[in-house]
């Protein structure tokens, strides 16, 4: 297929070939098999009222630019070269651009989620698939917020984004995931969730891929109960592919993939199939205006105390996980 860039590319002079092994019809499949379509218009109507994304956003922000400002004093890291990836509608990235980080770029595999970007006023906009990604060496820096669970193969897809680092030990790559297996309910089916991953998982595998570890923290620690009941009221039976990491291990050893590709397939096939059983659990409305407003209140105070707290000072548990890495290239 031709790679779909909007508007015309700014990086030409690292972009691969925009010849690539995956049809147009494939990327459309992909883009449905890792995201459900429907999520997209859910997601844009959620994100600014739903006390979870507006504290997901506030921490990620809040986390990420102090370190960005260690690393790049001479401007608090606002002239970073970013790439968004797996960005959505791009609530996250026009937040960044908001609060004057000049040189951000979006990059979604769902055509719909960039029309909703471009509502945002974000401009550099790429249709791209982190399976097959166009760019090499080009970027200071590249989040991925909720992203890697969707991915079958997660340690390709953090090798992917590795190589899209400039090559030099300030690149930094920003991942944020659902948290543990215990809190597993029908949302993460239905969302085309593979996994969820525990601060230590996450942390290996980000080491396997080349990354030095900067920040590793659970975050949404206080309504972690509320995900627990949540977790009890709409079960779900949680993905065979559990030993991801271990498989993933296994692949680099033997100087292949294949393995792990066959596996997670099948495992993804069967997630798929139970996802058609809970589409009831794509709903992503706020909660009632009161209740909203309480635990947006809660998980803000909750922000607030972790900005006190050391980088790499992290509670035990929580509904997610911030994990920041440079590349030791």
């Amino acid at each position: 297929m031709v790679l779909h860039i909007l508007p015309p590319p700014p990086y030409k002079s690292t972009l691969k070939s925009q010849t690539s092994q995956f049809t147009q019809q494939t990327l459309e499949s992909n883009a449905n098999f890792h995201f459900p379509s429907e999520g997209m218009d859910m997601l844009y109507l959620a994100e600014n009222k739903h006390f979870w994304h507006i504290a997901r956003r506030e921490f990620i922000y809040q986390e990420i630019s102090r370190i960005l400002a260690s690393l790049y004093p001479q401007d608090n890291g606002k002239s970073t070269k970013i790439l968004d990836v797996g960005a959505g509608t791009g609530s996250v990235t026009r937040h960044f651009l908001s609060q004057g980080f000049n040189n951000i770029a979006l990059g979604e595999i769902h055509p719909q989620g960039l029309e909703y970007a471009k509502t945002y006023g974000i401009k550099d906009l790429y249709c791209m698939d982190l399976l097959d990604v166009p760019f090499v060496n080009e970027f200071d820096c590249i989040f991925a917020f909720d992203v890697l669970e969707h991915i079958d193969d997660d340690l390709v897809a953090l090798k992917n984004m590795k190589s899209m680092l400039k090559n030099n030990t300030k690149s930094l790559l920003a991942l944020s995931v659902p948290a543990h297996k215990w809190l597993w309910n029908a949302h993460d089916v239905s969302v085309h969730h593979k996994r969820r991953y525990t601060k230590n998982e996450l942390v290996a595998l980000m080491q396997q891929s080349g990354f030095e570890i900067v920040c590793a923290k659970y975050f949404f620690i206080s309504i972690t109960p509320l995900l627990w009941v949540r977790a009890l009221l709409h079960s779900a039976p949680y993905p065979t592919q559990d030993s991801h990491i271990a498989k993933s291990q296994a692949s680099q050893q033997n100087n292949t993939l294949d393995s792990h590709t066959e596996s997670s397939e099948k495992s993804s096939t069967n997630t798929e199939s139970v996802a058609e059983s809970h589409k009831e659990e794509l709903r992503d409305t706020p909660p009632p205006a009161l209740i909203n407003k309480a635990l947006l209140g809660i998980c803000r105070l909750e922000n607030k105390i972790q900005k006190l707290l050391p980088q790499n000072l992290s509670a035990p548990f929580g509904g997610s996980l911030l994990v920041v890495g440079t590349s030791n290239k």
